[in-house]
């Protein structure tokens, strides 16, 4: 009977853990990050707190699956999911947004140092090494930056400022960090 009650356990463990990451990558998955944010944008603005996000893209990442096959781009996916999780610190959450897009939620982060971060993590990702096979691949990111301001209380409108900075990143030739103009 205590194998039975262990295995249920177990399962639901299972469970829950698939209901709040994506299992390819092992970060929170979309719902799960949204949770996060909403929690951590309510701690900084009852302590007036900094809180930053970032909001990433794999460069040209449909080419990495047309030329290489979908198992190397998710190797890709996840040899970035280890790069964010050796360069980022351990409060700072990584989320699947979609596809080859990410978010990354920068607790107690101000404007200031958002950038450094992004930029940190910008260079650690190209000097990434994906072997696949014989071959080496090296690939790129865009990240785009946005902070929580005096005025800003809304956790979608930070948000989008970090989507609009990632596709600002895009326009001006990607392998880049852009921060919003908020």
């Amino acid at each position: 009977m205590r194998n039975l009650f262990e295995a249920i356990s177990q399962y639901y463990q299972e469970l829950e853990y698939s209901a709040r990451f994506d299992l390819l990558t092992g970060v929170a998955n979309r719902r799960y990050f949204v949770e996060m944010v909403e929690a951590e944008m309510a701690r900084s603005l009852r302590y007036g707190k900094p809180l930053s996000i970032l909001m990433m893209d794999i460069d040209h990442f449909k080419a990495v699956n047309d030329v290489h096959g979908h198992p190397a781009g998710d190797i890709v996916l996840q040899a970035l999911c280890e790069t964010c999780k050796i360069v980022l610190r351990e409060v700072d959450i990584v989320g699947r947004w979609g596809g080859e897009e990410f978010a990354i939620l920068l607790p107690d982060t101000p404007s200031v140092i958002a950038p450094q971060v992004a930029e940190r993590l910008r260079s650690a990702i190209e000097k990434t090494d994906v072997f696949l096979g014989h071959s080496l691949l090296h690939f790129s990111v865009s990240i785009g930056c946005a902070s929580r301001n005096a005025t800003e209380h809304n956790m979608d409108s930070i948000l989008n400022f970090a989507d609009q900075a990632l596709y600002d990143a895009k326009r001006a030739g990607r392998n880049r960090v852009c921060v919003a103009a908020q």
